[in-house]
């Protein structure tokens, strides 16, 4: 049993599910589909709103921490290695796309979005093998909230219409889904606690293994 605190259910995945809502709601119906600027100020919105119920509801008396000088550096470093990450991995994925002869469609769904997660994997498995299971497993929620919203304003300002309706209700179909089977998975669990077993895990797998089906033999 991967124990997870039942908290993240309601603090982090309802109101993830929300702002998935509020996604489909802004971008889905016809007269507005696409990414307009006052899409990006509502979403902005309600990432803050997300955000601070999340503080409030999870607060709890604060505790005395100290950086050290390397920490700091550490940290800088950090942000430095991810910003040059993020410019090479996409000009990587352009390269290979023009090498293999593939549509930027493929590349940006089965390359660009596999190499960008690979650092969320890596941090996940760190914080949880350090005895934060619920943080660790949490984080993840926590980013795809900052990618349907904040990720979403530099679109927005630019205003970018959806070309391919089809290919972007199935995405986003799938990630509700995927973050309504983690919650429930972990609200209801396993004998009375709360997290994942190994089987759980696997489904929730299996959740990915269906999307890449539906992407690969219907949609394209």
């Amino acid at each position: 049993m991967l124990r997870i605190g039942r908290d993240a259910v309601h603090v982090l995945t309802v109101p993830y599910l929300g702002i998935l809502a509020l996604v489909a709601i802004l971008t889905v119906p016809e007269p507005v589909r696409g990414l307009q600027p006052l899409d990006g100020v509502v979403m902005g919105a309600a990432y803050l709103v997300s955000l601070g119920q999340a503080f409030m509801r999870g607060r709890s008396s604060p505790e005395d921490v100290e950086w050290k000088r390397k920490e700091i550096g550490l940290a800088v470093a950090g942000l430095i290695a991810l910003a040059a990450g993020a410019y090479t991995t996409v000009r990587a994925t352009e390269n290979i796309v023009a090498g293999l002869g593939i549509t930027r469609l493929i590349g940006g769904l089965f390359i660009t979005a596999i190499v960008t997660a690979l650092p969320e994997i890596f941090a996940t498995r760190s914080v949880v093998k350090s005895g934060q299971v619920t943080a660790g497993t949490t984080s993840v929620i926590g980013d795809n909230a900052v990618t349907m919203t904040v990720a979403f304003l530099p679109l927005a300002v630019v205003t970018v219409p959806i070309d391919n309706f089809q290919l972007y209700w199935v995405n986003l179909t799938f990630v509700a889904i995927v973050a309504a089977t983690f919650g429930l998975l972990i609200h209801f669990g396993s004998v009375g606690e709360h997290g994942f077993e190994r089987w759980q895990v696997l489904a929730l797998d299996g959740v990915y293994l269906l999307y890449l089906i539906v992407i690969i033999f219907w949609v394209l």
